[in-house]
């Protein structure tokens, strides 16, 4: 069974989910600046370590929970 997020664990991941949609935004309107480019590709990188780590099944279940995500906030 899987344990619920510490409420330090869900703050780091709200503000790194916050910094990466500003961050896409800013990409889109054409603005960004060298560091968030930075950093989003090391938030890349090491996302696409983890999906080594954890395999496929974990990941096809992440997969599904972004896009919860994503249509959620359409919806907002």
């Amino acid at each position: 069974m899987r344990a619920e997020p510490t409420r330090e664990w869900q703050a780091t991941v709200d503000h790194t989910r916050r910094e990466a949609m500003r961050t896409i935004s800013e990409i889109r309107q054409g603005v960004v600046n060298e560091e968030d480019i930075d950093k989003m590709q090391n938030f890349i990188l090491f996302a696409l370590a983890l999906m080594l780590m954890e395999g496929d099944k974990k990941w096809a279940r992440a997969k599904i929970n972004a896009e919860l995500m994503s249509l959620m906030k359409e919806n907002q």
